[in-house]
């Protein structure tokens, strides 16, 4: 891909006209045009304003690679501003799931403590399904669809950026797998403690509630450490991602509603 094909491209992703992006650089709407079809070259102060606008190295615009893959690989292109944002919007998406679970678990509360008055048992319950449920379709409707592109096409980034996104993600995978493993241990401590009370060999008692809770917090934990990562993964391992079967179907899929 060329200079030219680079800047059409990235204009695009970031929503810019040809004349947005000449105001925003003090040039004209017919010089953005010459170089997006290579019969003109910006001076080296506009192309440090591309670099800037862009949010992408000078390197990046120049060179006749994005990164390691090859040029010609087709690909969609992610700045750092939209990375940033996707991954944003995953942890809301992440942490309204997460809620959502936690609630339906916390319903085992009421069923516990008010054994004895069934009008009470049955409305802590619904308030807390009710709530479990507001909360999922919160994370349902959160998801912004500038992002669903992420989840269809190879991705290809900034080489510079990548690697700093790398180091990103393994400073927090230390910190989400601190917070996943002590979530699950609670999540599979309490799903076996209701197991065997479901089977009889555990007599039901007030103290049920902290199995609730505790697989309240587990399920919470790790929905939302899981749901994180894999945010991440998708950006850092895009090449390995890219090539699962199940994507490949979404994209076969999307090719031929697009060509409908």
């Amino acid at each position: 891909m060329n200079l030219g094909e680079k800047i059409f491209k990235l204009r695009k992703e970031k929503g810019l006209s040809q004349e947005n992006l000449a105001e925003q650089l003090g040039t004209t709407r017919q010089a953005i045009s010459k170089w997006e079809n290579n019969q003109g070259f910006p001076e080296t102060e506009k192309l440090l304003q591309l670099s800037n606008i862009f949010e992408v190295s000078t390197d990046f615009l120049l060179k006749d690679e994005k990164s390691k893959k090859d040029a010609d690989e087709k690909g969609y292109y992610v700045s750092r501003e939209m990375a940033k944002g996707y991954l944003a919007n995953e942890k809301r998406m992440s942490r309204y799931m997460g809620i959502g679970f936690m609630f339906w678990a916390l319903a085992g509360i009421p069923y516990v403590m008010f054994s004895a008055n069934t009008m009470l048992r049955y409305l802590g319950i619904a308030i807390c399904v009710i709530i479990g449920i507001i909360s999922i379709v919160f994370a349902m409707f959160s998801e912004q669809i500038q992002y669903k592109v992420l989840k269809q096409e190879p991705l290809l980034f900034d080489y510079d950026y990548l690697k700093e996104l790398s180091r990103e993600y393994a400073v927090n995978k230390k910190k989400y797998v601190a917070v996943a493993i002590p979530c699950t241990t609670l999540f599979i401590s309490g799903f076996v403690f209701l197991a065997f009370t479901q089977r009889g060999n555990i007599a039901w008692s007030d103290y049920h509630s902290l199995v609730f809770l505790g697989f309240a917090i587990g399920l919470l934990g790790f929905v939302y450490s899981a749901g994180v990562m894999e945010a991440y993964e998708l950006l850092v391992y895009n090449e390995k991602y890219s090539t699962h079967l199940f994507f490949k179907i979404k994209r076969k899929i999307k090719e031929k509603i697009n060509d409908l």
